[in-house]
């Protein structure tokens, strides 16, 4: 790590940077507690001093005991500082400094950097480290922490290299406390690999350390690397906390791997480990995204105290499982048995539900209440939801005149579900409208001309088919590869779509070919509408069989015992000839399968699919 920072080993010229940098006038005043410490203040501060608090009647004792000559503390001291960087902004109140210079020190500024960052004034924190440096105020161990959780949070990296270069330089790299904050800074700074490497170099690490390091893996997405940290975890011998589990659990979600989260769960109650808020609702939100609400609800039941976001959980996890009624009776008794006030998040929920099962009146009504009724202004999410719940019930029109009459910038997903509504319905001439709105705020997403080419495909359009083809040629545009992952014995498996056979994967695809003809004597029809390819029907049907989903629901048929649910996890929206597929290997070889696209859940049970057909 200290070769990655060498270039910043002029730390106090770059936070000099900084110091001229912060500019802003900040708003409010904020209460600030601190330890008494009387100083002695000369009347030659008193001509600044006036100027900052003219106006301002509560100055006037303060000012008083300065003229005076009378001490005053740090408290004080402290809130003149606090006053001046509200009131006037950074670069008149850096005066301070200078003209009490010898009167503030490092613990009073510690003080001030940890009442800013706990108050979430995460610019005024960094002010008053950037004028410790400027005035020769050394900072120390207690420094460090707290002024770099306040750079995580501004996500400003290049302050944070510069910190850590200090923090060499002082010798207090090792300290465990630092080095905890360095790794916590440069995971929300979307640095993973230099906070794994802060981490790896820790001589000494607690539980903090690696909780740190568990949310820097979760804020970047690598959720993989999360699961294996934890096992790290255990194989050091230390204890996870209630933080950890919330991570690790975070990490199951999205994952979807339901095994690891139950073993979480167990875990936890065997450790006694206790069940607060923020945990059960991790286990709600787990529970929900690996498919078995059942177990949400119980755990939602266990919970004695709740807060908006373990009701949000709840009802968005209601409405990802294709349970809508569920959805909107969890908000009906949150909001008139709980006295909870919905927020923009549970809104986006009931609108979701109201969504996938094609709830269009109800849709309708929530969607005007939220302003009406709740006062909440609707977010470009929610505009997302109502125009993919009406144009998927064939209501373009209105689909369109609501998106004409928003108070904000439609933007590439908004034109999205309109274009996707035109395909389901086949109306090529409001698809070629959206494609042209779509495309001219985000022309490199290969998603947008696979919609537009499958509008096409679906009239048989070829010609109209092979322009988009070209046109993605033409600009170097390739589509999002499908990718699939199914969860074996405590394992997670990803399988990527393929265009022929590949090498080690031969079981999978002979079970598959098996799979085929035993389907199609049971009334499966290869569905071949959406291939965009001119070709002859036996080649549509070949490059449909190895479609990621597929090779992960072959793979688990042959791993996994008769009997077994198969929980499948896909990065995209499952295909409508993969969605038929699925409902009729469910009824002839008698396995409930639960699949998660990218939008919700589909659970094949017996030949029928939780959606209904309508997704």
């Amino acid at each position: 790590m200290k070769r990655s920072v060498k270039s910043f080993l002029q730390a106090p010229s770059n936070l000099s940077q900084w110091t001229h940098s912060l500019s802003i006038r900040p708003s409010s005043t904020s209460a600030l507690s601190f330890s008494e410490n009387p100083l002695q203040i000369t009347e030659s501060k008193h001509s600044h001093l006036t100027k900052l608090s003219s106006n301002h009647a509560h100055m006037d004792q303060m000012l008083r005991q300065m003229i005076n000559n009378e001490p005053i503390d740090h408290f004080n001291l402290m809130k003149l500082i606090d006053f001046s960087v509200s009131s006037h902004g950074f670069a008149a109140s850096a005066h301070l400094f200078t003209q009490f210079d010898g009167l503030i020190d490092s613990n009073l500024c510690n003080s001030v950097i940890k009442c800013y960052t706990d108050s979430n004034k995460h610019l005024h924190s960094v002010f008053v480290y950037t004028q410790m440096w400027r005035n020769g105020i050394l900072p120390d161990s207690s420094t460090f922490p707290t002024v770099l959780k306040s750079v995580a949070q501004l996500c400003r990296q290049e302050l944070g290299k510069a910190i850590h270069c200090c923090i060499i330089q002082m010798g207090l790299d090792s300290n465990v406390y630092i080095s905890t904050a360095l790794v916590n800074m440069y995971g929300l700074c979307s640095s993973v690999n230099d906070a794994r490497q802060v981490f790896d170099e820790m001589p000494e690490r607690n539980v903090v350390s690696w909780n740190a390091l568990i949310t820097g893996y979760n804020h970047n997405r690598m959720f993989r690397e999360v699961m294996d940290v934890f096992r790290e975890m255990q194989i050091a011998g230390a204890k996870p906390v209630e933080v950890t589990m919330v991570g690790v659990l975070m990490a199951c979600a999205h994952l979807g791997a339901l095994n690891q989260g139950r073993w979480i769960d167990e875990y936890m109650d065997q450790n006694r480990l206790r069940l607060n808020v923020f945990v059960g609702t991790a286990l709600i939100d787990m529970y929900a995204k690996c498919g078995v609400v059942d177990e949400a609800e119980k755990i939602f039941k266990a919970m004695r105290v709740k807060n908006i976001y373990t009701w949000n959980v709840l009802i968005s996890g209601y409405a990802m499982n294709g349970r809508g009624e569920s959805a909107l009776q969890a908000f009906s008794g949150m909001i008139r048995m709980e006295k909870f006030k919905p927020d923009e998040v549970t809104f986006l929920g009931v609108l979701c539900a109201c969504c996938h099962q094609g709830l269009v009146n109800e849709g309708r009504m929530y969607f005007t209440s939220m302003k009406d009724k709740f006062g909440l202004r609707p977010r470009i999410e929610h505009y997302g939801c109502m125009v993919d719940l009406l144009g998927r019930a064939g209501f373009l029109d209105e689909a369109l005149q609501l998106i004409q009459s928003m108070s904000m910038k439609p933007d590439p997903i908004i034109w999205r579900e309109l274009l996707g509504a035109c395909r389901i319905h086949g109306n090529i001439q409001l698809g070629e409208f959206a494609k042209e709105k779509l495309l001219a705020l985000e022309p490199n997403n290969g998603e947008n001309y696979l919609l537009l080419a499958n509008l096409y495909a679906r009239h048989r359009r070829w010609d109209k088919v092979e322009k988009v083809r070209e046109m993605m040629d033409h600009r170097r545009i390739r589509k999002v590869p499908g990718c699939s992952s199914i969860e074996i014995d405590h394992m997670v498996y990803e399988f990527v779509v393929t265009n022929g056979m590949k090498p080690g994967f031969e079981d999978i695809y002979e079970l598959l070919a098996d799979m085929n003809k035993k389907l199609k004597l049971a009334g499966y029809v290869t569905d071949t509408g959406m291939a965009s390819y001119d070709i002859e029907e036996e080649e549509k049907e070949d490059s449909l069989m190895y479609h990621s989903e597929k090779l992960a629901l072959a793979f688990g048929i042959l791993k996994s015992p008769s009997g077994l649910t198969l929980r499948i996890v896909k990065n995209l929206r499952i295909c409508q000839d993969c969605h038929g597929f699925f409902k009729v290997v469910s009824k002839v070889y008698e396995r409930d399968i639960s699949v998660r696209d990218r939008n919700r859940f589909h659970h094949f049970v017996g030949g029928v699919c939780s959606c209904n057909d309508y997704w």
